[in-house]
């Protein structure tokens, strides 16, 4: 091993100090090592870098700091292995003094360290949440049918010589100005628009209703206050509009040739059963992120435990490198962002602290969780066998299966598939323990479309919420 940790003390709340020995022999081995070192870095008048006799170097710089740089050496080889002995968890740098540094002797030194605090959980079990029903109305699904209709919808002519209406796509050309002098967007040449989407803006808009093809017409109209530029909004504008073509969208039929470009899908029932399993699907984990995130302003809102200020600085610092990263990468300078997000340099690090701050007392409190609850979530061999097996499925070529396949075998891999299985586990534990009022509104998804084409064609794959830990991004 190289080492002893002769003791191990607290000396403070989240401080602890070790006396360790490290071998002669180890020692010994790294004088050597030290004397190459000084010799390839030291400028010696009538001698070579790299080619410094031991006895110039001594006589130079003294055998204390050939001792000192050998010390250095050693300990940085056997840091790793000395923590990873301890059991502990330090957030910070070691501060290190040398108690005995002879040459024929083991190396003594102390190593006092900040250490992860352990903070007092606050109550976790009845915890009062409010949950959503997972219930799905025929409307939602009919929304949901709607929809994939509407990504395969054609344009057609209108019949006849009927005027505009709401809802009806017309392909037109429009002049406008203010004072007889064009401003920024007043005019445009075929142009498709859907009366009624709010595409431009309402009076345009309902200006078109009741104009047929190949008609013009003046209108004046007042720009809207809310106007993107500010040079013209609220300004009366002359428009001349010219109606070139109408067109309704025309749903296509759930017949047989249609259901087959969606799936396997038998009929329409099959599709509506199949869309109404994906809603309650989704609805069943917006639940359980809801639920979930209010358990967590729960737990971090009544932490009592000091946050750890070494933590923080570190997190925060990282953060700021990972913001500077994403900037560069689109070529935009951190006071350009700060001027288009309309913040203050004061308002981002506030928000960037805040949020270490968050980060930090979740990663305590589920460190806390876990230690509570070790009984109650350790993995077994099936089910971490199974959880293996899951996320192998999400890869369809043979090389990508055998790279997650090698990661798992890796010390690395096997932990992140554990710490993956006991954070499922706390929160299921927190969930189950909670005490629940249910809202009476149905939860529902809106008209936001859950069908994608591909292979997972009826909804997006629910992941959990990644949690930061120290080391990751």
């Amino acid at each position: 091993m190289g080492f002893k940790i002769k003791s191990q003390k607290k000396i403070d709340l989240n401080k602890v100090k070790m006396d360790i020995e490290i071998t002669n022999n180890l020692l010994k081995k790294n004088i050597g090592k030290a004397y190459k070192n000084i010799s390839g870095k030291t400028n010696i008048p009538g001698f070579r870098k790299g080619k410094i006799p031991y006895q110039v170097i001594d006589s130079n710089y003294g055998k204390q700091y050939v001792l000192n740089e050998a010390a250095s050496l050693s300990i940085s080889e056997l840091y790793p292995d000395i923590i990873t002995e301890s059991g502990l968890n330090p957030i910070d740098y070691p501060r290190i003094n040398i108690t005995q540094l002879k040459e024929d002797l083991p190396l003594g030194f102390e190593v006092e360290l900040d250490l992860e605090p352990e903070i007092e959980l606050p109550r976790y079990k009845g915890i009062r949440v409010t949950g959503i029903s997972t219930d799905v109305s025929d409307e939602e699904v009919e929304r949901q049918v709607d929809s994939i209709r509407g990504s395969f919808a054609s344009l057609e002519p209108t019949e006849g010589n009927r005027p505009v209406k709401k809802g009806d796509y017309v392909t037109l050309d429009f002049d406008g100005k203010i004072d007889g002098k064009p401003f920024n967007g007043s005019s445009e040449q075929d142009y498709l628009l859907e009366v009624g989407s709010n595409t431009l803006f309402t009076d345009f808009e309902n200006s078109l209703v009741g104009v047929k093809k190949g008609e013009s017409k003046k209108v004046t109209l007042k720009l809207p206050e809310d106007s993107k530029d500010k040079e013209v909004a609220g300004k009366k504008a002359d428009y001349k509009i010219s109606v070139k073509e109408i067109k309704v969208k025309k749903l296509p039929e759930l017949d047989e040739g249609f259901l087959k470009n969606l799936g396997d899908y038998k009929d329409e029932n099959d599709l509506r059963n199949s869309l109404k399993e994906k809603l309650v699907e989704q609805k069943e984990n917006f639940r359980k992120e809801k639920i979930m995130g209010e358990i967590l302003n729960h737990l971090v809102d009544n932490m009592k435990s000091e946050v750890s200020e070494i933590m923080v600085k570190r997190r925060v610092k990282q953060m700021n490198e990972e913001i500077d990263q994403n900037l560069k990468k689109q070529n935009i300078t951190r006071e350009d962002y700060i001027k288009a997000v309309k913040i203050t340099e004061e308002k981002l690090n506030k928000d960037v602290r805040d949020r270490a701050e968050r980060e930090i007392k979740e990663y305590l409190i589920f460190k806390a969780l876990e230690k509570a609850e070790k009984k109650n979530i350790e993995p077994t061999e099936d089910e971490i066998n199974k959880e293996k097996d899951n996320i192998l499925k999400r890869y369809d070529t043979e090389e990508d299966i055998k790279k997650v396949e090698e990661f798992f075998e890796s010390a690395d891999g096997k932990e992140t598939l554990v710490q993956t299985l006991k954070r499922r586990k706390i929160f299921d534990l927190l969930i189950n323990n909670a005490k629940i009022e249910e809202e009476k509104n149905t939860g529902s998804v809106g008209n936001r479309s859950i069908w994608k084409s591909g292979k997972n064609k009826t909804g997006d794959e629910k992941r959990n919420k990644k949690l930061w830990t120290p080391g990751s991004k």
